[in-house]
């Protein structure tokens, strides 16, 4: 996802998919409001003053929880690359996946995990065919 670039004109919008903020979430310690209007800002995409208003808040207090929630979100991916550097790549959990994709590990034959496979690309090729989601 994209960091706020800095300077006028040359700003890009924080995002973040709801995996990537479901994920921070247990590190943080914020007001429910507080943690649902970062997640509007960053996920939904609303504008910080529709986010405000039904509040009573000014744009600079959801700017604030949203940098919270930033600032967390890039500790996390720093410490998901170092530890990856480590060799440990088992840690990225669900952050690198589109939304409504999960990540699974089993322990199958080979046979069996050979058609979960050949089923999972199939469904894939079919979503990609009529525009459905990946």
């Amino acid at each position: 996802m994209s960091e706020k670039g800095r300077g006028k004109g040359n700003t890009k919008k924080r995002r973040m998919s709801a995996a990537e903020f479901d994920a921070v979430v247990p590190l943080l310690s914020m007001s429910e409001s507080r943690l649902n209007a970062a997640r509007a800002a960053l996920v939904d995409n609303e504008k910080l003053e529709d986010i405000a208003r039904p509040h009573g808040w000014d744009k600079q207090t959801v700017g604030g929880a949203v940098n919270i929630v930033w600032k967390a979100f890039q500790k996390v991916k720093e410490s998901l690359r170092l530890a990856e550097l480590g060799g440990v790549s088992y840690l990225r959990d669900e952050l690198d996946l589109p939304d409504g994709w999960k990540r699974v590990c089993i322990d199958a034959p080979e046979y069996l995990i050979e058609i979960v496979q050949a089923e999972v690309e199939r469904l894939k090729r079919a979503n990609s065919a009529d525009g459905s989601s990946p």
